[in-house]
C-alpha cells in the first residue's frame, strides 16, 4: 500500500513539474523574435536583404506570425510534450514548421529548423 501511495505521489508530482516547466517555457517564448544571424553547415552569416525583416512572433494566446523571406504566415503554435520543439501550424495547416529549441533566454534564443530536403538551419534570434 505504501508503494502504491508513493508511486501515485511521484506520478502527480512529475505532472505538476511538467506543467510548471511548460508554462514557464511558454512565457519565455511568448515574444517577438527577430532574426539576427543564421547558421548552416557550421557557418554563421548575417541575414541577406530579403531576410532582414524575418521574425517569429509567438503570442501568449498561442497564435503566431512568421515572416520568412518577405512572406507572412499566421496560425497557432504549441510546445511538444518534451519541451524541446516549438510547433507552428500556419495558414490553416497548409504550412507546418517545427523548430528545435537549442537555447532560450530573456532576450535571445536559438531555434533549429530542418527543411524537407534535410538541411538544418539554426536561427539566432533576439527579442524585440
Amino acid at each position: 500500500m505504501k508503494t502504491l501511495v508513493l508511486s501515485c505521489f511521484i506520478f502527480f508530482t512529475s505532472i505538476s513539474a511538467y506543467t510548471q516547466s511548460a508554462d514557464s517555457l511558454k512565457q519565455k517564448l511568448s515574444k517577438e523574435w527577430k532574426l539576427k544571424k543564421y547558421e548552416q553547415f557550421g557557418l554563421i552569416d548575417d541575414p541577406i536583404e530579403e531576410q532582414k525583416n524575418d521574425k517569429i512572433i509567438l503570442k501568449n494566446d498561442l497564435t503566431c506570425t512568421i515572416v520568412e523571406n518577405g512572406k507572412t504566415y499566421t496560425g497557432a503554435w504549441s510546445i511538444d510534450k518534451t519541451n524541446v520543439y516549438v510547433m507552428c501550424k500556419l495558414n490553416n495547416g497548409a504550412v507546418k514548421r517545427q523548430y528545435k529549441i537549442i537555447s532560450v533566454k530573456e532576450k535571445e534564443a536559438i531555434f533549429e529548423y530542418q527543411s524537407p530536403d534535410l538541411i538544418r538551419t539554426k536561427y539566432h534570434l533576439a527579442a524585440e
